[in-house]
C-alpha cells in the first residue's frame, strides 16, 4: 500500500506542475494579446492532454487492470490503444509549438508546410492504426514490438521537432538587430533543447528501471514552467501588455477623427494602436496587408503631428 501511495504521489506531481504551466501560459495569453502567446498556450494545452491521457492515463489504466486480474493480453492492448488515441493531441501540440516560434518573428507557417505536416502525420497515424488492429493477438513478442515502435517513433518525432525549432531560432534571430530580443529568444530555444535532451534520455532509460518512467513524465509535463517563467520576464520587460480602453474612448476617438480628418479605416487602426496591438496583429485583425497598416499609420502620424504610438494614444486619452 505504501509503495502504491508513493507511486500515486509521483504521478500527481507532474500532472499538477503541468496544470500550473497551463495556468501561467493562459495568463500570458490574456495579458499579451499577441499571436505568439496564443499559439504557445494551445501548445501547452494539447501537450497536457496527451501527457495526462496517453502517458499517465495508460499507466493508471494498466495498474487498475492488473489489480482486477484482467487477462494480460487485454491489459497490453488497452495500454497501447490509450497511447495510440492520444497521438493526434501530440501532433497538434508540436505544430502549435512550431507555429509559436515562427510567430515570435512576426511570421506565419506557410500553407504548404501545414499541409505537408498534417498529411505526413495523418498517413503515419492511419498506417500504424491498421497495423495495431491487424494484431488481434497481443503475444508478449508482438506487444514488445509495438512498444519499441511507439518509443522510436516518439524519439524521432521529438528530435526532429525541437531541433528544427532550435535551428530556425538560430538562423532567423541572426537577422535581428535588437540584441536583447535575440538573446532572449535563443535562451528560450535553449530551454527546449534541454527539454528534448532530458525527455529523450529518460525515455531511453525506461527499459532499465521503472523510476525513469516517472522521470520521463515529470520532465515531459513539468519542464515548461522554466521557459514560461523566463518568457514572462521577457514580455514584462520588452512587450507592452494590451491596454483596456476607457469607457469614453469611442466618444474621444470620434471627436479626434473629426478634428484631424481621420478616415473610418484609419480610426480602426487608431483604436487597435491604443489597445497596444503591433502592426502585424493589426494586419491580421483587419485582414489587410502589413504594408497597408504601415501606410495608414504613417498618414495618421502626419495628420496628427505625432511621432510615435504613445503620443497618439495620449492625444486621444
Amino acid at each position: 500500500m505504501m509503495a502504491e501511495a508513493w507511486r500515486l504521489i509521483l504521478l500527481l506531481i507532474p500532472l499538477i506542475a503541468g496544470g500550473i504551466s497551463i495556468y501561467f501560459s493562459f495568463r500570458l495569453m490574456k495579458r499579451y494579446r499577441i499571436s505568439f502567446t496564443s499559439s504557445f498556450f494551445y501548445y501547452m494545452v494539447f501537450l497536457y492532454i496527451f501527457g495526462t491521457y496517453s502517458l499517465a492515463g495508460a499507466g493508471i489504466l494498466e495498474h487498475l487492470l492488473i489489480r482486477m486480474e484482467i487477462d494480460q493480453k487485454v491489459i497490453h492492448s488497452a495500454s497501447l490503444y490509450a497511447i495510440f488515441l492520444g497521438i493526434p493531441f501530440l501532433a497538434l501540440a508540436k505544430f502549435m509549438f512550431l507555429r509559436s516560434i515562427v510567430e515570435f518573428f512576426q511570421k506565419k507557417p506557410s500553407i504548404s508546410f501545414t499541409i505537408i505536416y498534417f498529411l505526413c502525420l495523418t498517413t503515419a497515424f492511419v498506417l500504424y492504426g491498421i497495423y495495431m488492429v491487424r494484431l488481434t493477438r497481443f503475444e508478449l513478442g508482438a506487444y514488445q514490438e509495438l512498444i519499441q515502435i511507439q518509443r522510436w517513433a516518439f524519439f524521432v518525432f521529438i528530435l526532429g521537432i525541437y531541433l528544427s525549432a532550435y535551428f530556425y531560432i538560430l538562423f532567423t534571430s541572426a537577422k535581428l538587430s535588437d540584441l536583447p530580443a535575440k538573446r532572449h529568444i535563443r535562451i528560450f530555444g535553449s530551454c527546449y533543447l534541454a527539454f528534448m535532451v532530458l525527455t529523450l534520455t529518460s525515455l531511453a532509460l525506461t527499459g532499465y528501471h521503472s523510476i525513469f518512467q516517472q522521470v520521463f513524465l515529470l520532465v515531459f509535463l513539468s519542464w515548461h514552467l522554466i521557459p514560461i517563467l523566463f518568457l514572462n520576464v521577457y514580455l514584462n520587460k520588452y512587450q507592452e501588455p494590451e491596454r483596456m480602453l476607457p469607457d469614453d474612448f469611442e466618444t474621444s476617438l470620434l471627436a479626434f477623427a473629426e478634428e484631424h480628418d481621420i478616415s473610418k479605416r484609419e480610426s480602426e487602426v487608431v483604436r487597435l494602436i491604443c489597445r497596444g496591438l503591433s502592426n502585424q496583429e493589426i494586419s491580421e485583425t483587419l485582414f489587410i496587408s502589413l504594408q497597408t497598416v504601415k501606410d495608414h499609420t504613417h498618414r495618421i502620424f502626419v495628420k496628427t503631428g505625432v511621432r510615435n504610438r504613445v503620443q497618439l494614444s495620449n492625444m486621444i486619452r
